[in-house]
């Protein structure tokens, strides 16, 4: 807690980062800066990657819904939000 306390400390005082403990600026910021961008945008936020390969996956879905597994409607939501 001493060492972020002086940190801020040296931020209100010169307005600047580039003064601030060269020994931090590269695992800590690296850690800050994927907790912020993970906090920016939320697992169930983030769209699914593009499929590697439409048609298998369209036939997959199609034998899910074949099996009963997915109903239509859902199959329907699927194949929208999966855009195949």
């Amino acid at each position: 807690m001493p060492l972020l306390s002086g940190m801020m400390r040296t931020y209100a005082i010169t307005g600047s980062t580039d003064t601030i403990d060269a020994r931090l600026a590269g695992r800590q910021a690296g850690r800050w800066a994927r907790q912020t961008v993970r906090g920016a945008f939320p697992a169930e936020r983030r769209r699914p990657a593009p499929p590697a390969d439409p048609a298998a996956t369209l036939r997959q879905l199609t034998e899910l819904r074949q099996l009963g597994v997915v109903t239509d409607t859902e199959a329907d939501r699927l194949r929208a939000r999966l855009g195949v």
